[in-house]
């Protein structure tokens, strides 16, 4: 009889065994099926994004196959901005590399293609726009040394483009007016020394102008030696131009948050230009507060970009940036554009490969336009970008 006590005993254990393993797994597949923790599932083309590990040769990345996940989700906040059924449509090819800058007036995107070498060892680069209706891409009449990247539009409707220069002539902030396509020249030197390469641009409800400078123009072979450090500079409404910060190795998007209290800005010292990266070096968002003043102070790291889909190894390029009015950070880098709470808390990955740039477009600025240098996709979200005065009052 005690042995037969004993037996059932051990049948016990391992059926309570057995429900453990049987709950542990349903935990599992409830996890690794994509069901929110409410119950529902995701949308289609999204999945869950995990920890793994290197020693126990689990990836780190997207739980499911990257044919099959468009949108990696790392905080169920995502999902409120993704809506039910997002999808990434594939509007264009074309050279298009920066800018992204909805002109509401006739309905078109501007943007700029990449860098164009010339047989005499100079580069340009194309101002285009395209018809968001029509799909029609038209190449503006430009001098044959402009090298354009970045753009924004000002609070009057003009187009302001982040001129890199050459060997023989600065970088400038360029205005383009839309209308009558005359051209001007904004700034384009701060006591004296000129510019290194400007490269984004963004514009403050006061009609100040605010810019990075890195020095890709020099990297990249078809700009002078820099005669400055590469800061961040704010073009005053009457055209006095200062410096605001500086301690960047290479500055490159920059956006304010949507109550104007904070400058964000993202660093790509990572790439060092021609395909080669120094891992020692930044790729990374830095925000500041905005005093009554307009000076800068507490500077601070916002979020160390990494690679969420294993596309690269390990380290993003954060360079293009946005924010929502629900502030909301969105950051273009190598394998899409990533969005962060206003916290920096990583929400999610909106996977698009390349993405050096993105724009807002629309009437409830909701569309979001990526440019990947070979062209433009667009997804409609749950949200309405912020900064964009003269795109506001469309």
């Amino acid at each position: 009889m005690a042995a037969h006590v004993k037996s059932g005993g051990a049948v016990s254990r391992r059926l309570v065994s057995l429900k453990t393993v049987l709950q542990f797994a349903v935990i599992c597949s409830s996890v690794f099926s994509l069901t929110y923790v409410d119950g529902a599932s995701l949308p289609s083309g999204a999945c869950y994004w995990r920890q793994g590990s290197l020693i126990n040769h689990i990836p780190t990345g997207p739980t499911e196959d990257l044919q099959h996940c468009r949108f990696v989700v790392r905080d169920p906040g995502f999902l409120d901005l993704l809506g039910l059924s997002p999808k990434i449509v594939e509007f264009v090819k074309t050279d298009a590399h920066e800018g992204a800058v909805w002109y509401p007036d006739q309905n078109e995107l501007y943007f700029s293609s990449n860098r164009i070498a010339l047989a005499n060892g100079g580069s340009r680069a194309d101002l285009k726009k395209v018809n968001l209706k029509t799909g029609g891409v038209t190449v503006l009449s430009a001098a044959p040394t402009d090298v354009p990247n970045g753009m924004v539009l000002d609070n009057n409707g003009d187009l302001l483009v982040c001129q890199q220069g050459s060997k023989t002539q600065g970088g400038f902030i360029q205005r383009v007016n839309l209308k009558t396509g005359k051209k001007s020249v904004v700034a384009d030197n701060w006591f004296g020394v000129p510019f290194n390469s400007p490269n984004d641009a963004v514009v403050r409800s006061d009609g100040s102008i605010w810019f990075t400078d890195p020095s890709y123009g020099s990297v990249q072979g078809f700009r002078s030696a820099p005669k400055v450090n590469n800061q961040v500079y704010r073009i005053s409404p009457s055209g006095v131009v200062d410096a605001i910060a500086d301690g960047f190795t290479q500055p490159n998007g920059l956006a304010f948050s949507h109550d104007e209290k904070r400058l964000y800005v993202t660093d790509t010292g990572f790439a060092l230009g021609q395909g080669s990266f120094d891992v020692t070096r930044p790729h990374s968002i830095t925000v500041f507060d905005i005093g009554a003043d307009g000076l800068l102070s507490n500077r601070r790291l916002f979020a160390s970009v990494g690679v969420y889909d294993g596309s690269s190894v390990g380290l993003g390029i954060p360079d293009g940036i946005k924010v929502d009015t629900m502030e909301r950070v969105y950051v273009a880098t190598v394998d899409g554009v990533q969005v962060f709470a206003q916290s920096g808390k990583p929400l999610g990955l909106i996977r698009q490969s390349g993405v050096a740039n993105m724009g807002f477009a629309g009437k409830g600025l909701d569309t979001m336009y990526m440019l990947n240098g070979t062209g433009i996709s667009y997804v409609k979200l749950k949200m309405k970008a912020s900064g964009l005065k003269y795109a506001s009052m469309s």
